[in-house]
């Protein structure tokens, strides 16, 4: 194909010249940032879940696309729920792109109801999610309780990681807002212990992602070991016929406000940050990366594979969600009634 232009061939040739010098020294630049370094992809929960199998998944390809080849590894730093490894990222860790933070759904809205919380989610560097997952609350099969009506007689104990966690954020907030009477039992270091736990009959329930029992316990599922009472975030046709949190509040008040807020940590989905701090250009070439990743072929296909969902957004998007999600948040009296709904009270505490 011909290329018509007005300039002259030397003109073009002096372009193109100048645009690959300036191209050249740009790649190498980035190149240099990550050549022979290790990158850690840190996990705010211990082994065992789909939040580590993401990480995994995710630490497998990106090191494929970041410039210098650098060797990733996955590192769990469990605590709090998500809060400890979020304050050490933000906080501790180096802040030169070698250190990739994961999101578990909780951590944007816990330093609302726990000031001392030592981060800050909506300062993040977001790089993306790899999906944003449909989130239930289930119990055990033994377990007495049939609907959602019948936790608001029956106490029923759930298992949870930390006061950070989805996994205790979620259950407080529908005993406080529907009057369940769900016993929120915290200390569990990841996703894997919650559902031995269960199988135990230590724990009668738990909150968790629907994908997160087809990745690890599909046979839950197969066997019907579960009973799924409700569920929020994206919809799932496969539980169609389980009732939504957000039908159950009514539009305008101050519940639904805060189910906006907190519903925002689940629009989220699997997300992936650096700490605030890293400069931009490195910032910058994490995303190229990662947006790189997450659009390889092969790494929906392992998705598949692992059963685990698989729907990225990237970090503009991402981006927009934290913003208009914590929009609520601007309100002194939407974030009073969500600490409250949280257990918090009026005292700032950790």
């Amino acid at each position: 194909m011909r290329i018509r232009t007005s300039c002259g061939a030397g003109a073009l040739a002096l372009g193109l010249s100048a645009a690959l010098a300036t191209a050249a020294p740009a790649a190498l630049a980035d190149e240099a940032m990550f050549k022979d370094k290790t990158v850690t992809v840190v996990v705010p929960v211990g082994s065992g879940g789909t939040y580590h199998l993401y990480a995994q998944i995710v630490s497998r390809f990106i090191e494929k696309y970041i410039p210098g080849k650098p060797n990733v590894i996955v590192q769990n730093r469990p605590g709090g729920g998500g809060a400890a490894s979020a304050a050490w990222v933000q906080n501790a860790a180096p802040k030169d792109g070698t250190v990739i933070g994961k999101i578990v759904p909780g951590m944007l809205t816990h330093p609302l109801v726990h000031p001392n919380a030592n981060y800050d989610a909506t300062k993040f560097q977001y790089l993306g999610a790899i999906a944003a997952r449909d989130y239930t609350i289930a119990v055990w099969h033994t377990t007495p309780v049939k609907t959602w009506q019948d936790m608001k007689k029956t106490e029923v104990i759930i298992g949870a990681t930390g006061r950070a966690a989805s996994s205790y954020v979620l259950p407080a907030f529908l005993n406080s807002v529907l009057g369940m009477k769900m016993k929120i039992v915290t200390g569990y270091k990841s996703g894997g212990d919650l559902n031995l736990a269960m199988e135990r009959g230590e724990t009668q329930g738990r909150g968790n992602f629907y994908s997160g029992y087809t990745g690890v316990r599909p046979d839950w599922l197969r066997d019907d070991k579960i009973r799924f009472l409700l569920t929020l975030g994206p919809e799932n046709p496969k539980l169609a016929g389980v009732p939504r949190v957000r039908s159950l509040l009514q539009p305008g008040t101050m519940e639904m406000k805060t189910f906006d807020l907190l519903e925002a940590s689940f629009n989220q989905g699997q997300a992936f940050y650096l700490a605030p701090g890293v400069p931009k250009e490195r910032v910058e070439v994490m995303r190229t990366a990662f947006w790189k990743a997450m659009m390889d072929p092969e790494l929906k296909a392992e998705c598949e594979k692992r059963r685990v969902d698989y729907g990225p957004i990237n970090a503009a998007d991402m981006e927009r969600i934290v913003a208009e999600g914590m929009a609520p948040a601007k309100d002194p009296a939407v974030v009073k009634k969500f600490r409250e709904l949280m257990g918090a009270g009026g005292k700032k505490k950790s």
